[in-house]
């Protein structure tokens, strides 16, 4: 939560944002926050230090200077459940809805990290959930 030490954050996303929804109504709860959806990073000013970030916006190619002294990096992503989305019911995010131990409701189909609805998309949670999902398949596949 970067609100506790920064006096102002602009956040920016190509996109509108697609982050789990409790997320994105706690943002709305940081009142030094300004998002700017649908724009583009077109240069970070500064020679030692970060002073500046120049932003785009996507529909009209309006230009516009932030002042701010440092910048984090969320890449972000899009599950890659295509392959998956005529075998499992996919959720509204098209992350596939699985049980604590990483069962789909489907017998013998496990899933495990980012492609999941699993709120954490960080890789040691990813590692995490994917032992636990090999565990379940090993003990499936012994009961065959």
């Amino acid at each position: 939560d970067l609100s506790k030490y920064a006096a102002h954050i602009d956040l920016v996303s190509l996109t509108q944002l697609t982050a789990d929804s409790v997320l994105i109504d706690k943002l709305s709860d940081i009142k030094e926050l300004t998002v700017h959806l649908e724009h583009n990073v077109k240069s970070i000013k500064g020679e030692k230090f970060v002073k500046g970030l120049v932003i785009e916006e996507l529909k009209t190619n309006k230009t516009q200077k932030l002042d701010v002294e440092g910048i984090f990096i969320e890449i972000g992503l899009v599950p890659n459940s295509e392959l998956l989305k005529h075998i499992v019911k996919l959720n509204e995010y098209g992350e596939i809805p699985i049980s604590c131990s990483g069962e789909t409701g489907i017998e013998g189909l496990y899933a495990a990290g980012d492609v999941t609805d699993v709120p954490e998309k960080q890789i040691a949670v990813a590692v995490g959930e994917g032992v636990k999902a090999l565990l379940q398949a090993h003990r499936y596949l012994q009961r065959l």
